[in-house]
């Protein structure tokens, strides 16, 4: 039962507050990166990292040669997602790049209108397929644009819609490793419903900061997300933050920590202290890759956990 609700909810668009109805494909809200999510979500405003591909593609700019990440989900209630994403620098275009979302629902027992099992099972799974460009506009700033083909199917229904992202990136001179980054995602529309109902997709749109300290081997990075979410409170948006850093410990391992404050607030029970939103995890260098870990905690709801494999060449 607390499977079938939370596939309800992730199909109808309304997790974490939205209104019934409002919009579909929530799963491109989820987020897949294993660096990311250890810090909170904050790679909007990072420099040089494949990972970055579906927070602000401008990110993509600043990569030399190329990268390739391997992303994997255990997410609540052991549904299972992911990200794939290769990125390449060519001198005269800019950073090309695609990208694959997957998340898969599993499989469910069919029944009847009288809640008897009919011997039969169905799948639910999504997907969002994407193409990148991004380069450098100049004087500091740096753009990125994905197009992207979403699809959905529940048993032998699907729906299926187009959208792009676009990401600006700001480097600030005379200021050492001080970036500003802003991205709207999923602004399009969908092609195909499973209702009658004219569904939106999930308008996503954030703002972020970064800056590597000169006397601490530390990057710390801050954002407000998902400011286009309404809630009749427009207080709320300012709630909606989220806080993380990137710790040195030494040339081949890194600590991440963040608090996202928004999950927070969602997954508390009222008047009552949480640990949800809070994250953290490692990266360990080898060679020409990277093995990232991290640890999201949801509260009473549960925690995900992530791994990837990032390379360079």
């Amino acid at each position: 039962m607390i499977a079938l609700v939370f596939i309800l909810t992730m199909f109808s668009g309304w997790v974490w507050g939205q209104s019934a109805g409002t919009t579909s494909f929530e799963f491109l809200k989820v987020q897949y990166s294993a660096r990311g999510a250890a810090m909170a979500n904050n790679l909007v405003a990072v420099e040089g990292d494949v990972n970055a591909i579906f927070y602000n593609p401008a990110v993509l700019a600043s990569i030399e040669g190329g990268q390739w990440t391997i992303n994997y989900v255990n997410h609540l209630l052991d549904f299972q997602a992911g990200q794939l994403a290769y990125a390449r620098r060519l001198n005269r275009w800019g950073t090309v790049g695609v990208g694959l979302l997957y998340f898969n629902y599993g499989e469910f027992k069919e029944t009847n209108e009288f809640g008897e099992e009919t011997g039969r099972t169905f799948g639910a799974s999504e997907f969002a397929l994407a193409a990148t460009l991004s380069n450098t506009l100049g004087e500091g700033f740096d753009y990125g644009l994905n197009l992207k083909f979403i699809y959905s199917a529940l048993e032998n229904y699907s729906a299926s819609g187009v959208a792009v992202d676009a990401g600006l990136q700001y480097t600030v001179p005379g200021i050492s490793n001080l970036r500003f980054g802003v991205s709207l995602s999923n602004l399009g529309f969908v092609l195909d419903h499973y209702t009658d109902v004219k569904e939106k997709l999930p308008l996503y749109l954030r703002v972020g900061f970064s800056k590597k300290l000169e006397h601490l081997p530390l990057l710390f990075t801050a954002s407000l997300n998902d400011i286009t979410l309404k809630t009749g409170d427009n207080i709320d948006i300012l709630k909606r933050f989220s806080v993380g850093g990137e710790f040195d410990i030494s040339e081949k391992v890194k600590f991440r920590i963040g608090y996202d404050n928004n999950v927070n607030q969602n997954v508390k029970p009222l008047e009552q202290r949480s640990f949800g939103g809070i994250s953290a995890g490692l990266g360990i260098l080898w060679r020409k890759f990277r093995l990232d870990y991290a640890f999201s905690s949801y509260g009473d709801l549960g925690s995900q956990n992530r791994l990837a494999v990032t390379g360079s060449f």
